[in-house]
């Protein structure tokens, strides 16, 4: 149906004469079969398959688009189609019996060829998770196959298209006073648990018009039954009579992928039994469009459903069946599929985006952020936006789904050790894009010429002595990759673009500023607080009189000379509190020693901070905080302060002056650069200083109010948009 609908060529390894004789019909010489000769001896029949479509193997170099159906073409598709073509999978399901019914399927075999088989599954594991990964998109028919998808793979697929149901030939008839089954009659359709179940109604009547491998056992369950009655196969026309005529249609698989039958019963008007489990549950209107008995369901369960199907209920639900059924048209099928190709014509260029540092990799799906993964976020974000007015396909390539980009668009590569020199690096070789940029880690050897990477800080090259020496060798070499690979270097503000210029020798017009954006928090804004917590009071601050501090705890930071100021500082103001919010780095534990018993092997002796400090009880270690407690904290803290004097720039400035907290910041290039007049200076690493500009906001409400104002100046002209227009224009041009 899907090839007569685009005009494209059909590929089969055979094709019986009977086998929808009106469709090969209409394909005319686009119906390509392989071969005549048909195997289907077990075991042999599988590498048969493959063996064929490897020796016809150049008729796939002739295409641009490539639609796989099966697994066998899943393979050869992904192995023997050109690297620039658009591959496209359309999967019913994965193979189960190498995942979730291994066990089950080796017991199907004899003891003696039980280990043959766990060797024959390895391999067949292998070929299918490296097929799976060539492909540019994978398409689920159901959320139930792409639930398997994840668990099996890792991976996740590209979108959801349900199967294409013939509404137009299932119509409504009569109501009758039979029950129908027309599922194939084998174990996984509990056509078996159906006959039994009406051996104990015999005043419901019901009808089985198919066949298949357990259809001798059932003839032998009802050979004296009157009520129920066995046709075996009926051609097509018998079959729209039959559902057109029926009260119910009876469907019970187990853990169905997705399933049609049902969905045809609709068509026809006719409510159905089903059962709460796979593709049934996200397609069934349960009490409307059918009844869904329990999962693993006894006889009981199905003479229970069906004693709910009466004449009339069923009768009732004829409307709503039909309109739920039009979900699952044709014509629906064929315009989902063809919005996919349109969206990824393989004519399109591609921008391929590393998008790993979506959030810390150190803490999956906890979306923790430091500002690397914050910068990464938010340009890829914008990015992805602007790219796709440009005409331009985009593919977000990440270890796990985003859940705020969308889906088709993605392309899961399950995580890994060394995900990028492995992982991505292969993807880039099986499906080159034209562009690549990354916003947070290395450039692959296999990415195209123009590729394009950001460089955050080379802070280790400048204060090396802050980084082990094993830190310091593994950014040194991603550095130099991204510089030896770039066409562009992107970085974060001008002092870190001296910096690079100056450390790797790069001319200046190689290296571009992005700026970071920022997205406003526009509903957690001081004038929009509730009046007792959080207003500022008389004397220019908040109910609650705290010095704020939110990054890293260690040295490299100078969180160190934050706690010593504020030392110094809570001497005449008892009623302040300090409050490091954000996890622990290198040397926390001597910060915490010199918050609750400082020694002299910590500081030198004659060292102003060399005594112990004794106001652990006015300052609170929060440790990592999530979001909504972080904008807690800046909403009622009185006082913003960022020693750091190692920075690239700084989010939490930004959120500061969101925030409308007055800040306090090192006197360091980047600062004056980020913060201008917005901030109040102090001299780097003077604990003495810095308690001084403590001191100071807190005296001058005058002063107070300059800051907020001047930092919300600066709010407004930052914008992730802006940032992304400037790394898309350099890529394009």
């Amino acid at each position: 149906m899907l090839a007569i609908e685009l005009g494209a060529d059909f590929i089969t390894a055979y094709a019986n004469s009977d086998t929808f004789p009106e469709y090969q019909k209409k394909l005319g010489n686009k119906l390509i079969p392989l071969t005549k000769r048909i195997v289907n001896i077990r075991g042999i029949r599988f590498f048969w398959l493959r063996g064929l479509f490897w020796l016809k193997r150049d008729i796939f170099k002739n295409y641009d688009i490539l639609i796989a159906s099966s697994q066998a073409a899943t393979e050869v598709v992904a192995r023997h189609s050109r690297k620039d073509a658009l591959k496209i999978v359309y999967t019913h399901t994965t193979p189960r019996r190498v995942f979730d019914q291994y066990e089950v399927s080796k017991k199907m075999y004899p003891l003696i060829l039980r280990p043959a088989y766990a060797v024959f599954t390895l391999f067949w594991k292998k070929l299918y998770l490296r097929a799976i990964s060539k492909f540019d998109i994978n398409i689920a028919n159901s959320n139930n196959i792409r639930a398997r998808i994840k668990n099996h793979t890792k991976s996740d697929a590209s979108a959801v298209i349900w199967p294409p149901v013939m509404t137009s030939k299932f119509q409504w008839i009569e109501l009758g006073d039979y029950y129908l089954s027309f599922g194939r009659v084998d174990e996984a359709k509990r056509i078996e648990l159906i006959a039994e179940a009406f051996l104990k109604m015999p005043d419901k009547k019901l009808i089985i018009c198919s066949g298949g491998p357990r259809l001798k056992t059932v003839k032998r369950i009802v050979s004296k039954a009157k009520n129920i009655q066995i046709l075996g196969w009926v051609n097509d026309e018998k079959l729209f009579d039959l559902v057109g005529r029926c009260r119910a249609v009876i469907y019970i698989p187990m853990d169905e992928d997705a399933g049609m039958t049902h969905l045809e019963s609709n068509s026809a008007g006719k409510p159905y039994l089903g059962v709460k489990e796979g593709g049934l549950i996200e397609s069934t209107v349960d009490g409307e469009t059918g009844i869904l008995i329990p999962a693993n369901p006894k006889r009981e369960d199905v003479v229970c459903g069906i004693n709910k199907m009466t004449k009339e209920w069923c009768e009732s639900k004829k409307d709503i069946c039909v309109k739920h059924a039009q979900k699952y048209r044709s014509q629906e099928f064929f315009r989902k599929f063809k919005n996919i190709i349109n969206k990824n014509n393989p004519n399109i260029p591609v921008l391929g985006i590393d998008a790993s540092r979506w959030e810390d990799p150190r803490f999956i799906c906890e979306q923790r952020r430091t500002g690397v993964e914050v910068y990464s976020k938010n340009i890829i974000t914008e990015l992805v936006k602007l790219t796709l007015k440009k005409n331009l396909r985009v593919r977000v390539y990440t270890p796990r789904t985003i859940q705020s980009l969308p889906l088709g668009m993605q392309k899961v590569i399950p995580y890994g050790k060394n995900w990028t020199r492995k992982k991505l690096n292969q993807e880039l070789f099986n499906s080159p894009p034209k562009y690549f940029f990354t916003p947070s880690y290395y450039i692959p050897k296999n990415a195209p010429k123009k590729s394009f990477a950001v460089i955050h800080d080379v802070i280790f090259k400048s204060n090396p002595k802050k980084y082990s020496f094993k830190e310091r060798l593994i950014q040194n070499y991603t550095t130099k990759l991204n510089i030896k690979r770039a066409k562009k270097i992107f970085t974060v503000s001008e002092n870190s673009r001296d910096e690079i210029v100056k450390y790797y020798g790069l001319p200046k017009d190689v290296v571009v500023c992005v700026p970071m954006g920022y997205v406003s928090d526009v509903g957690c804004r001081m004038s929009d607080f509730p009046p007792e917590a959080d207003q500022p009071r008389a004397g220019g601050f908040r109910k609650n009189k705290s010095v704020l501090y939110v990054g890293r705890i260690e040295k490299k930071k100078s969180v160190d000379v934050l706690v010593g100021a504020f030392k110094k500082f809570s001497q005449n103001n008892p009623e302040w509190k300090l409050i490091l919010a954000g996890a622990n780095g290198y040397g926390a534990d001597e910060i915490k020693t010199l918050i609750t018993k400082c020694t002299p092997r910590v500081f030198p002796a004659g060292h102003p901070l060399g005594k112990k400090l004794n106001i652990q009880d006015k300052i609170e270690m929060l440790g990592f905080v999530s979001e909504e407690k972080k904008r807690e904290l800046l909403k009622t803290s009185s006082i913003f302060v960022h020693p750091g004097v190692l920075e690239g720039s700084s989010i939490s400035l930004l959120e500061a002056f969101d925030f409308q907290i007055p800040a306090i910041v090192a006197d360091i290039k980047v600062m004056k650069e980020l913060g201008k007049d917005a901030a109040l200076f102090f001299k780097p690493g003077d604990f003495n200083n810095l308690a001084l500009k403590i001191n100071e906001l807190v005296r001058n409400k005058k002063l107070v109010k300059n800051l907020i104002e001047k930092g919300m100046e600066i709010i407004k002209q930052k914008s992730w948009k802006k940032s992304a227009e400037v790394v898309l224009w350099e890529i394009l041009k």
